[in-house]
């Protein structure tokens, strides 16, 4: 297995900012996850896990240690009746498709979101009403010294989290329970959903996704709207002036960029609704 040094993040995010990871690796088997962490270990690195980095800001100034990338390098799935056994690295939309090809239904929802497997258990991904959390029959986990199985009943989630948060461990792979349905029915959702979405979002510029989450009782957007600061814009970071819960790279933004639009953001926000708004989006890297 290769360590890459100083490899370029804005390469491996969706907003496409960020500065170098001081080391990647791309492992494709969990005895790879192993020795990646072994060699960190033993070298004394920082880890941080990525799958296609639809949801991370990463720094300017990059990321200290090893960056470990699942990705399309550990992607395997297989159906068994209504069982999708799927690695971390799996497209999250890809398993929607995968599941409709095969009459199964429960992942429609997951049809839009960009992202890995692993990345949407980790945070509990969810859109239109859905979420993973309650389809995961099984998770198996890693750490440098141990491979382990967490049942149903051992997988606790809320909103965007989940217990691999708090553990600290590596999804290698998981399985999915879906229902059985009608695959005309299914298809027709996930094209309800696609349509919604690209008429919503602004998936014609680079972003991280939703960049808060949504506070009790409320909506990011309209607030944000409300603030008028749709289409506010600090260097090349911009708030989506088709949607006020994005931010957008309009070409050029710095990652300093984003995290000064995000503190104005969050600091108007404060001043008006008294609500504080925390980043969905995962920040890492040097400060």
């Amino acid at each position: 297995m290769e360590f890459v040094k100083n490899f370029p993040m804005a390469h491996l995010t969706s907003l496409g900012v960020g500065g170098p990871a001081e080391l990647l690796c791309r492992p494709r088997s969990v005895a790879d996850i192993q020795e990646a962490l072994r060699y960190a270990r033993e070298h004394q690195l920082p880890v941080t896990v990525i799958g296609y980095g639809s949801n991370l800001l990463v720094t300017d100034k990059g990321i200290r240690g090893l960056v470990i990338q699942l990705a399309e390098h550990f992607a395997q799935a297989e159906v068994t009746g209504t069982r999708i056994r799927a690695t971390a690295g799996c497209l999250f939309s890809s398993l929607s498709k995968l599941a409709a090809q095969h009459s199964l239904s429960g992942l429609e929802f997951a049809v839009g979101i960009p992202g890995s497997l692993g990345g949407a258990i980790y945070m509990n991904a969810g859109a239109y009403g859905g979420e993973i959390g309650p389809l995961v029959e099984e998770i198996t986990w890693v750490t440098a010294d141990a491979v382990g199985v967490w049942n149903k009943s051992e997988f606790s989630y809320g909103y965007r989290h989940s217990r691999v948060q708090a553990e600290k461990v590596i999804v290698a792979e998981a399985v999915l329970a879906l229902q059985p349905g009608n695959q005309a029915e299914i298809l027709a959702q996930m094209k309800e959903l696609q349509e919604r979405r690209r008429a919503s979002q602004p998936l014609d510029l680079p972003s991280a996704g939703s960049t808060f989450k949504r506070p009790p009782g409320r909506y990011v957007g309209p607030m944000i709207e409300a603030a008028h600061l749709k289409g506010y814009r600090i260097g090349g970071a911009q708030v989506s002036t088709k949607h006020a819960g994005f931010i957008v790279n309009t070409g050029g933004a710095t990652a300093q960029d984003v995290l000064d639009l995000i503190a104005h953001i969050q600091k108007t926000i404060k001043d008006k609704f008294d609500v504080e708004l925390q980043p969905e989006l995962q920040i890492v890297g040097e400060r």
